[in-house]
């Protein structure tokens, strides 16, 4: 699995890069502050799509393919950014970098997934580590790199970077697919949106990632306003993703320990207060103070998302399931996304910090009435395709 790792680490690098640097991009280019939103949004809309299209074909045998032609498309995206000079070429190149993460993380879950055993969670963790590894190491070469060149340098090195990793895949081996194409990607959609305690678990990855389509257009342009300059925001990505790598791999293992409902949907809870305060504090040291909290939070918050999608659905869709919880996640975050920079500009920042924690915490009450939380040990099998009934709406 280490080449998934390297795959992981170096593509949210130069994520995180895009992430930081908007604000960079909004000067040099004279952009919009509400086109911030349409950057950050375009990356979900089109990671949705791959999901919900293309995350079933690991199920079936491509999941090799469907992770090259991810390394490709965000290499692709990233290089993209660097010869960009106007708005609609940006929010083209993010949505192919948003592209190529959607290929790629299905079928990398699936193969932890049906590989792990009884230590899913953790293994979840390790794969939520190297993520979090390049979005927190990215933002500050980003930043260096800007300063030895300019704005476009870092893309240009990312976009290279994240190609060469092509090379990790060589010798990858993914798990078998299912044998004579399996079921019909509707009829898998449909039965896993159907099964309650599968969307209890995705509305927490709806909560999540919504924070972070907030997070996107706001972050750095918020720090700009309360005077941060660029370095330091793009050190404060760092220091707001750093202990989520720490601690990665334990909160992979609390998940399996506790379950993965109540460490899950309990972490995302503690999120909330913070989400909502952020606009109301002018302080950029206290905003930082804050943010580690916050990042530690949804370390736990992660591996046991996934984890608990896995538990719902049946080996033989893991990828679909996986894929279904991204792309729910990616609407999240486009929602947020296209949202959270037009009420940015047209109401400040306390009133759009504050919606989004409401709305955080709407969903989670919602996903808390589907399927109570109980404190237990995670069961090590996923529920067989012929148990999926019982745990429907319709019964």
């Amino acid at each position: 699995m280490r080449g998934l790792y390297i795959v992981a680490a170096v593509t949210m690098a130069g994520v995180s890069s895009v992430f930081v640097l908007l604000a960079e991009l909004e000067h040099a280019y004279d952009l919009p502050t509400a086109g911030l939103g349409w950057i950050a949004g375009s990356a979900f809309v089109a990671a949705l799509i791959t999901q919900l299209t293309l995350a079933r074909y690991a199920d079936r045998g491509h999941g090799a393919l469907l992770l090259r032609g991810g390394v490709v498309a965000a290499a692709a995206g990233l290089l993209w950014f660097a010869a960009a000079t106007q708005l609609w070429e940006f929010v083209l190149a993010r949505a192919l970098l948003g592209a190529g993460v959607g290929m790629i993380i299905p079928p990398a879950r699936r193969a932890i997934v049906l590989t792990a055993g009884d230590k899913q969670g953790e293994r979840l963790g390790v794969f939520y580590a190297a993520y979090i590894a390049g979005f927190a190491f990215g933002p500050p070469i980003a930043g260096a790199l800007t300063a030895i060149g300019d704005v476009r340098l870092p893309f240009f090195v990312f976009g290279i970077l994240v190609a060469l990793t092509l090379l990790s895949l060589r010798d990858l081996e993914m798990p078998e697919g299912v044998d004579g194409g399996g079921t019909p990607s509707k009829r898998v959609l449909r039965r896993l949106v159907g099964t309650r305690k599968v969307v209890a678990a995705l509305l927490v990855i709806v909560s999540f990632r919504y924070s972070i389509g907030v997070f996107e257009p706001l972050w750095a342009t918020y720090l700009d306003e309360l005077g941060a300059s660029t370095f330091f925001i793009t050190l404060s990505l760092t220091g707001f993703a750093l202990p989520m790598l720490i601690i990665a791999k334990q909160a992979g293992r609390l998940s399996d320990r506790l379950g993965p409902r109540v460490t899950s949907v309990g972490a995302a809870a503690l999120t909330v207060p913070l989400m909502a305060s952020y606009g109301f504090v002018s302080s950029v040291p206290i905003i930082m103070l804050m943010a580690l909290p916050h990042g530690i939070m949804e370390a736990i918050q992660s591996p046991g998302t996934q984890a608990a999608v896995a538990d719902a659905a049946p080996h033989e869709d893991a990828a679909a399931a996986q894929g279904l919880g991204e792309a729910a996640g990616s609407a999240a975050a486009a929602i947020g996304a296209l949202t959270a920079a037009p009420m940015f500009s047209w109401l400040g920042s306390g009133p759009t910090w504050l919606t989004a924690g409401l709305v955080m915490l709407s969903l989670l009450v919602v996903s808390t009435l589907l399927d109570r939380p109980v404190l237990r040990r995670r069961p090590a099998p996923a529920v067989p395709s012929a148990e999926l009934a019982e745990l429907t709406f319709l019964e």
